[in-house]
């Protein structure tokens, strides 16, 4: 199936919801009366369907700007960034901007930052970074929180990361041996258990509801009101105006070791 006939697809079938949406909550009268079945079939999706021309002529000034907005190169990348488990270049480079980001943004120092790799979509090329290409990275809404742990919770979510096989972290190192955590250093320092720690984070991750890390729903938090795709975008954009290019690498920040047999 072509471009134009996906776009034509789905606005049909958005309007299509909205309409049934309202019928359904609007109260029946004379005009619209009261829905009481509503047939449904699957339609194929393939060549044979061709673009509505008044559609198409309707969406084209908009597809346009749309494409010029997405193709605007807001910075380079040194380096292939690509996504990984424990550890990457791309992810690095998410987790840290995030920790410079929750320090400029949070009233108190911010000491670690966690992510998670599942919602890194792309990886990103070496060459020019167009805006376009973050909103791939990033396709989602999910906003910055800060989290305010103990270090015993801080340690418990330690050790569901290295459960998963590491995330996205920064101001941290973890070392696990048969994937039991060893190590949690904060700051150069062993995290210790009745200190406070302010973490960076995402509202899906500390969402409620959630059984992975289920201890970042448990804790107060503070949401900046900025998105983690604002934040690449605008790290990207800093770095730019300075005359450098993107870079990241892995830095042993997640260790697993296995026992020798």
């Amino acid at each position: 199936m072509n471009q134009h006939s996906t776009g034509k697809y789905f606005f049909a079938t958005g309007l299509m919801a909205i309409f049934i949406i309202s019928c359904a909550v609007t109260k029946p009268s004379p005009e619209f009366p009261e829905i009481t079945r509503v047939d449904s079939r699957n339609i194929s999706i393939d060549s044979t369907i061709t673009p509505d021309l008044e559609l198409e002529t309707f969406l084209q000034p908009y597809r346009v700007q749309l494409q010029e907005q997405m193709s605007e190169i807001i910075g380079h990348a040194a380096v292939d960034l690509h996504r990984g488990k424990p550890e990457s270049p791309l992810n690095n480079f998410v987790a840290d901007l995030m920790l410079k980001r929750g320090n400029k943004e949070f009233s108190r120092p911010v000491d670690v930052a966690l992510t998670n790799e599942g919602g890194l979509r792309v990886d990103i090329p070496a060459g020019p970074i167009t805006l376009g290409k973050i909103y791939e990275v990033m396709p989602f809404e999910n906003e910055l929180v800060i989290l305010e742990l103990t270090g015993a919770q801080l340690i418990t979510l330690s050790k569901e990361i290295g459960e998963v096989g590491g995330e996205p972290i920064a101001g941290m190192q973890l070392e696990f041996k048969d994937d039991l955590l060893e190590r949690c250093i904060v700051g150069g320092k062993s995290a210790i258990g009745d200190s406070l720690y302010y973490l960076v984070t995402t509202d899906y991750l500390s969402s409620a509801g959630r059984t992975r890390f289920k201890i970042l729903s448990q804790v107060p938090r503070t949401l900046l009101g900025i998105s983690v795709r604002d934040a690449i975008i605008d790290e990207i954009r800093e770095l730019h105006r300075s005359g450098q290019a993107v870079t990241a690498r892995t830095d042993g920040r997640l260790i697993f070791r296995r026992r020798s047999p």
